[in-house]
């Protein structure tokens, strides 16, 4: 009996291998059937939920089915990614992604629950750009070797902000830092609005900026004198990169900012491939580009590119934290 079971079992899996390859194509022709949800680990009116929901606009259209946003903010993207790997792995459910969530998170909550390489597969990214290391006014840098003689004849006395403990903004300058080999002491906000105000003040002196500073620095209040990424900040677009500052510690330097697109592992790779290339020429379409012009450069690419992203991040956020600098929990 056991045997005539086993091998009716084995004919079973031969047969699903046999037209695995139809199936799979009739699986991507049927998807959609029903609305797809974007699980959004960030309040309403931010720039992940203003991308998020002109992506979703646009790729309802594509798909022939609503594509609707579910804001799952709090405990740093946790809520939502827990939302997004307790929901069934078909497709229907899908997530905004961000280096705080996917290369962040892993280091700062030991209870994290998941393993965001392993059980959340990176689409796309949606927005990359470079944001640029700014001054205030009254300090007497306007390059980074200013900044770093500055720094050695005045001990203590530099402050940077960022918009919290253990945020890109906190983790990326002290990288910056770390390379060109000096200190300054972090001062944490709720915030870039409130951060600025006391850049633009001096009660710090330094900071990575995104476009929220841009009329700070048209007027003069604030400088910009290096941009974080491997191009031209939007924000800043004349200020040189860090990179190529002639730095030896910085000349590998490249961190830019993202958000993008992500989903649990183990959903079948015909989905995939469609929501991948769904999202994809959403994003590239004229109607979202024009959206979210002033948020950012929209930069896509494929699932393996972000894998790769994330790793890297992931290698430089723990060589940072076994440097000492930070301490994220």
């Amino acid at each position: 009996m056991q045997r005539r079971q086993f091998t009716h079992h084995a004919l079973k899996l031969a047969t699903i291998a046999t037209l695995a390859p139809g199936a799979t194509v009739a699986l991507a022709q049927a998807f959609p059937s029903k609305p797809i949800t974007i699980m959004v680990a960030f309040a309403a009116g931010g720039p992940a939920d203003t991308a998020a929901r002109a992506v979703a606009q646009q790729a309802s259209g594509m798909l022939g089915q609503p594509v609707l946003v579910d804001n799952r903010p709090g405990a740093a993207g946790k809520i939502a990614m827990q939302a997004l790997l307790k929901a069934p792995r078909d497709g229907y459910t899908i997530a905004y992604i961000s280096p705080s969530i996917m290369s962040i998170a892993p280091l700062m909550d030991p209870n994290l629950g998941y393993d965001t390489v392993k059980d959340i597969l990176p689409l796309t990214t949606s927005l990359r750009t470079s944001n640029a290391l700014a001054v205030t006014a009254g300090l007497p840098v306007r390059n980074l070797r200013e900044l770093v003689a500055y720094a050695k004849a005045n001990p203590g006395k530099l402050n940077y902000g960022s918009i919290g403990n253990g945020s890109w903004y906190h983790l990326a300058t002290e990288k910056l830092l770390l390379g060109l080999g000096i200190d300054a002491t972090h001062i944490p906000y709720k915030g870039e609005a409130p951060a600025i105000t006391d850049l633009v003040a001096g009660v710090i002196q330094l900071m990575l900026v995104s476009g929220s500073a841009k009329p700070f620095l048209d007027e003069g209040r604030i400088v910009a004198i290096a941009a974080t990424g491997s191009k031209p900040a939007k924000v800043a677009p004349k200020a040189p990169l860090i990179r190529d500052s002639g730095i030896a510690g910085v000349a590998n330097y490249d961190e830019m900012p993202w958000i993008g697109f992500g989903m649990a592992s183990g959903t079948p790779a015909a989905i995939v491939a469609k929501l991948h290339d769904t999202l994809v020429k959403a994003l590239q379409s004229t109607e979202v580009r024009t959206r979210l012009a002033s948020l950012g450069d929209i930069e896509t690419c494929t699932p393996t590119e972000l894998q790769a992203i994330v790793r890297n991040e992931l290698s430089t956020n723990r060589q940072l934290i076994a440097s000492g600098r930070v301490k994220l929990n």
